[in-house]
């Protein structure tokens, strides 16, 4: 029987690089929302991995448990595109509130990091945490007994890890001025 690696990595490749294409994006609007100061930033950066590692825990034992793991993926994938395409809405929404609320001169600087980690979750939360589940999907898609080594989950996850970085390279340097 013949792999489905290759193929699934090619998918993996593009999910890392459009989550880190994503991620550059969803920082440079939140940073017009929230200012460029490193609590900012941070609160963003937190969301985005806090929310991958929580994915990775709970969709990681949905995938475990289903019977057609790649279908999973590709939904998981879907529902990342959704998400995604309605945060410019979202960091709307998030930019009156905040500054409805006066930002860091009225809330305080412990004030403002607590409603931006609220806002960045609302925001970025949903999508980051189904990207969180991809490659638990698609890894448990291409899984073989024997494989002892793991070198289907290592192709993988190199694939997605070097989509990743150059998704950070276009995203800083070629897409967004």
């Amino acid at each position: 029987m013949k792999s489905i690696t290759p193929r699934v990595a090619i998918f993996l490749f593009g999910s890392g690089l459009a989550a880190l294409v994503y991620q550059t994006a969803w920082e440079r609007m939140l940073r017009l929302v929230f200012g460029a100061s490193t609590g900012a930033s941070s609160a963003v950066l937190a969301i985005f991995l806090g929310g991958l590692g929580l994915g990775g825990a709970w969709l990681g034992k949905r995938a475990e448990a289903a019977e057609r793991p790649l279908l999973l993926y590709g939904n998981l994938e879907i529902g990342v595109a959704l998400f995604a395409s309605i945060t410019p809405f979202l960091v709307d929404v998030a930019a009156r509130i905040y500054w409805g609320l006066g930002g860091v001169s009225v809330l305080g600087s412990t004030g403002a990091t607590v409603v931006r980690l609220l806002l960045s979750a609302v925001v970025l939360g949903p999508a980051v945490v189904l990207m969180g589940g991809t490659l638990p999907a698609a890894a448990r898609a291409v899984e073989r007994e024997d494989d002892l080594a793991r070198g289907q989950l290592a192709t993988l996850y190199a694939a997605n890890t070097a989509g990743a970085v150059v998704g950070a390279l276009l995203g800083t340097f070629v897409l967004f001025e």
